[in-house]
Formats: structure tokens, C-alpha cells, sequence
């Protein structure tokens, strides 16, 4: 669905009664937008804006819900960019294009601290026998959007399809900003000495009309429940990972989880870490938070024959019986996690134990594999 600017958001209806939303467990894979937290609610509608405003190309509009120092990446593969809401305007194109996006699928976890969205989006990029990229036929996309106060302050682009000039960037790149456009200038962020500011086309990017759509019962256009019986095969594969990595999790046994997760994973224990790579190192990272009791409430899959994306909703409960109400991001690739992001939603982090037994585990356990030292010098 998409709204035009002010319209307000329909409340959904969710399944009804007695329609499970799981078939494996007891995680839930659909949300009732009546029951959003006000943390949820407000990220949906700053979400159904920030689709409305690229598809008006309303570009003042669609800045204001992003923040100054917003964390930005068009591909898995990119590095994090960090040149803040300009470096952002430059590489979110759709809002400078023809291109306009549709909303598909929409689910949220959120709290008073952070609150992270899974959107699935179709973009259509230009008329069909036009210039542009798979002349207008629609791509499917994810996007991970985490929203604090208000604002956008991460956007992460993900393909789900073998399709496109993205699910071929190299690894850990980030091409250089050499060409600033004019109307991301005003915006708060550092553009290098060299870069060149290029003024706008000469035709501006046309519209795509907004229409709202609403249908019967206040219901919504787009999805916020998908049965895990309609899972694809790659959702599936997908939820199945998540669900082991809980299971290692919880035992506090990371050579279990381990084998969930693919060798050159990628993670950011927070979101306020940079990216580090490797699976070796990701256990590093987590053991010391692994173990002891938690509950996973939901999964919410989105994926396809490229890239599969997953947030889990869960509670880690402490020691003293303090409940932490946690969100995490995964990618999943071929029935492995080959990205992982957690993000406390409300309460305190975990405490983290550096000598707990999980790390004494991973410790001797890849200094186990590890290759032996180099004979001394004659």
C-alpha cells in the first residue's frame, strides 16, 4: 500500500480467531497492528512516510524523518556508510529517480531504546521499454530499517533475488563519493575535498501517483502475517537457522551455534558497533553473553533464491529474573546465518562474562585448529 502524505495509518485486523501463526514451535510469524507497542506504531508511520515521500520525490519530506547521523548501506556487501543523512541522500537514488516503490510486507520490534523493522518492497525502476535498470519490470527488495525518535537512523538494503547490479558488489566496499548531487547538499554530513557537486537533470524525476489503499475491515494492503506454511523454501531454511542458533544460545554451547552460522559471517554484537568479519570472531564476541534461560516469541522471514533477512523478537531473562526484551537481525544464506545483529529493544544489556565456559570453549577449541608455530630460524 501506499499512502499519501498525512493520510493516517489503518489499523489491520489480525488472523482470525484460532488461526495459528506457526507451524514449527510456538514463535509467532504474524503481528496484529492493534497491538503494536507506541514504539511500533510510530515506526510503521514513519515507515509508510518514508515510502510515500519517495514515491512524491518530496525530498524535503522524505530528510526530515532521517537522522543527521544515520548509518547507511545499499549492499550486504558494502562497508557501513557513515557520511551521515548527505552520504544517505546520495545513495538512497529512488527519492532523485523515476523509480517508484511499492510495499509489500511490513513487521516491527520495538521499544523504548531501539526498534527494528523488516520491510519487503517491490521497487518498479522505469516504464517498461525505457532506459533504466530491467525496464520496469518489479525487483523485490528487504530492507532493515531501525527507527529511534522519530528518525531513520539506519538503512540497510538488501537484495533477495539473483537479479541487478547489487548481488555483485565486492566484498567490503564502498566506492569512493566523487559526485555529490546538488540537492543533497544542504543535508548534515562531511563531503570529501574532491568531490564534484553535480547539478540537478534537466527533466526532474516525474511522481508516481499516491492513491491510498484500504481495504475491507480497516485492513492494510500489505502483509504484517505470513503462516510459516507459506513460508518459501529459503524462509524456511532460514527460520530453521534461527531456531538452532536460540536452541545453542540458550545451552550456552557455541560450537552448536557455530555450525548454524557460515565462516565468513559477518556481525555487530550492537548496533553500535562496526561491522567485524568471520565466524571464529563472532563467537569470540558472543560467548560471553551465551547461556542460561530465554524466549523467543516471533520470527518474521522475508527472503528469496539470493538473500533471506529475519528479526526475532526474544526476552533474555537474568540471574535475578530481570527480563531484557531483545531484537535480532540475521541474514541467512543457503540454510546459513551469514549476518547477525543484536539490539536491546528495553531493559539493561546482558552482562557479558569474558572467562564464562562458552568462551573457554571457543577458546581452546579454535586454539585447537589452529596452525602450529613456525619453526625458529637456524
Amino acid at each position: 500500500m501506499v499512502l499519501g502524505a498525512g493520510d493516517a495509518v489503518p489499523q489491520a485486523q489480525g488472523p482470525p480467531p484460532g488461526l495459528p501463526t506457526q507451524q514449527q514451535g510456538f514463535e509467532g510469524t504474524g503481528q496484529n497492528p492493534a497491538n503494536y507497542t507506541p514504539e511500533e506504531k510510530a515506526a510503521v508511520e514513519v515507515i509508510i512516510k518514508w515510502i510515500d515521500t519517495t514515491n512524491t520525490k518530496d525530498l524535503p519530506a522524505h530528510m526530515a524523518l532521517i537522522d543527521d547521523n544515520v548509518i547507511y548501506r545499499a549492499d550486504p556487501a558494502e562497508i557501513l556508510g557513515r557520511n551521515g543523512a548527505r552520504g544517505y541522500c546520495l545513495y538512497y537514488g529512488f527519492i532523485r529517480s523515476t523509480a517508484w516503490l511499492r510495499l509489500d510486507e511490513l513487521y516491527v520490534i520495538g521499544g523504548p531504546t531501539d526498534t527494528l523493522v523488516l520491510v519487503k518492497r517491490a521497487d518498479i525502476n522505469n516504464p517498461a521499454g525505457g532506459r533504466g535498470n530491467l525496464g520496469g519490470y518489479p525487483v523485490a527488495l528487504a530492507d532493515l530499517v531501525r527507527i529511534r525518535n522519530g528518525k531513520i537512523v539506519e538503512w540497510y538494503d538488501i537484495p533477495i533475488n539473483k537479479v541487478g547490479p547489487l548481488v555483485t558488489t565486492p566484498p567490503n566496499s564502498r566506492p569512493p563519493i566523487t559526485n555529490m548531487p546538488t540537492a543533497c547538499t544542504p543535508y548534515a554530513g562531511q563531503s570529501p575535498a574532491q568531490t564534484r557537486i553535480v547539478p540537478p537533470p534537466a527533466v526532474p524525476p516525474q511522481p508516481h501517483p499516491v492513491t491510498p489503499t484500504v481495504l475491507g475491515n480497516g485492513m492494510v494492503s500489505y502483509g504484517t502475517t505470513k503462516l510459516e506454511s507459506r513460508f518459501n523454501v529459503e524462509e524456511t531454511a532460514a527460520a530453521r537457522a534461527v531456531r538452532g542458533w536460540f536452541a545453542a544460545w540458550q545451552a550456552g554451547n557455541p560450537k552448536l551455534l557455530g555450525s548454524f552460522v557460515d565462516r565468513n559471517a559477518i556481525f555487530r554484537a550492537s548496533p553500535t558497533g562496526d561491522v567485524v568479519n568471520g565466524r571464529d570472531a563472532l563467537l569470540r564476541a558472543a560467548c560471553s553473553t551465551m547461556g542460561g534461560p530465554l524466549d523467543l516469541i516471533d520470527i518474521y522471514v522475508i527472503g528469496a533464491d539470493f538473500e533471506t533477512t529475519v528479526i526475532a523478537r526474544w526476552n533474555k531473562i537474568g540471574a535475578s529474573g530481570a527480563v531484557t526484551r531483545m531484537g535480532s537481525f540475521f541474514r541467512v544464506q543457503n540454510g546459513l546465518i551469514t549476518e547477525w545483529m543484536d539490539s536491546t529493544v528495553d531493559g539493561a544489556p546482558a552482562a557479558a562474562n569474558p572467562n564464562s565456559a562458552a568462551c573457554q570453549t571457543v577458546t581452546s577449541t579454535l586454539a585447537s585448529f589452529a596452525p602450529p608455530p613456525a619453526p625458529p630460524a637456524p
